[in-house]
């Protein structure tokens, strides 16, 4: 089952819709929401510089800071293996983020001797209910970025072109989270285990039903770039891969309020298993884009933050 713990809430995704199937995309599929909508696109991201805007990303949960705690740098509820590292987290020097030929690559790697003593440093300061969580168990860093604090939007076309690397343990990850805080709601545009190769889990997480996951399976593979992406309405959540539409779920009415992006490359868990010797290391997750519509004449428009 899979869990997403936040602010030490956790919910089980309980229901899982039957296989749906894709047919085959275009061989270079249209980016943008699908004809007709009168849509105005409110985020662009193309990576076309030489590292992260830190005007648009943080990379540690939760937090508006650029650094946070050691417990904002994983989703320990989940049993993740990585912990979520910038070249200054802890003064490790780990970079996860690679920008170049206008791709960003999060890259996750078995963690050194070295860091590790800082990682069990830093944990000793924390209370004990993080000192005996699954953070004593991290064994790889890895990269998140979020625009928690920067950009927040309800409604619209939410759209990432990624592609990954296989392997047992292997979760990468494109959703949404509330601007004000709290869990859930949570829309997850994108989910995949690097072992189920062609597989995508596209989801809604909510107080005010059972979660839904839809289990999807597509044409071509996962270290070739798709486009994922959700065509969110008050009363739908479209999902669609390379511009055909996946999947259907109702909004519920916790879901209609504005939420910030996030994407990472988790490693291990409950959900996907951990990591085993056939798992290729450093493992990646490459984004190309990731950008935004907002609705011209629906309300839910985009704040950007100073």
């Amino acid at each position: 089952m899979h869990i997403h713990v936040i602010g030490g809430l956790a919910l089980f995704a309980s229901s899982v819709a039957a296989l749906a199937i894709v047919g085959a995309p275009d061989s270079s599929p249209r980016s943008g929401p699908p004809p007709g909508l009168a849509m105005q696109m409110s985020f662009n991201e193309e990576f076309d510089g030489r590292a992260l805007r830190d005007d648009v990303w943080r990379t540690a949960y939760k937090t508006c800071g650029k650094t946070g705690t050691i417990a904002n740098r994983s989703l320990y509820g989940n049993r993740e293996r990585q912990i979520y590292f910038d070249r200054d987290f802890l003064g490790a020097g780990v970079q996860p983020f690679e920008v170049r030929d206008g791709k960003l690559a999060i890259v996750a790697r078995p963690l050194s001797p070295v860091v590790k003593a800082k990682l069990d440093g830093a944990l000793a300061k924390q209370p004990s209910n993080i000192r005996g969580s699954a953070l004593a168990q991290a064994r790889y860093s890895s990269g998140l970025i979020t625009t928690k604090c920067s950009f927040e939007q309800a409604y619209g076309y939410f759209e990432i072109r990624a592609r990954w690397t296989g392997g047992k343990g292997i979760w990468p990850a494109f959703w949404l989270l509330p601007a004000k805080g709290g869990w859930p709601p949570e829309i997850d545009i994108l989910e995949a285990h690097g072992d189920k190769p062609g597989i995508v889990f596209q989801s809604l997480h909510s107080k005010r039903q059972k979660s839904i996951t839809r289990k999807v399976t597509m044409p071509g593979a996962p270290d070739r770039f798709h486009l994922y992406a959700v065509l969110w309405t008050p009363e739908t959540l479209d999902y669609y891969i390379d511009g055909v539409r996946t999947a259907s779920i109702p909004t519920t009415a916790d879901a209609n309020q504005p939420m910030y992006l996030i994407a990472n490359l988790a490693i291990g868990g409950s959900w996907p298993g951990d990591p085993d010797a056939r798992t290729m290391m450093p493992a990646r997750m490459e984004i190309d884009h990731i950008r935004v519509w907002r609705f011209a004449d629906r309300p839910g428009g985009a704040v950007r933050r100073p």
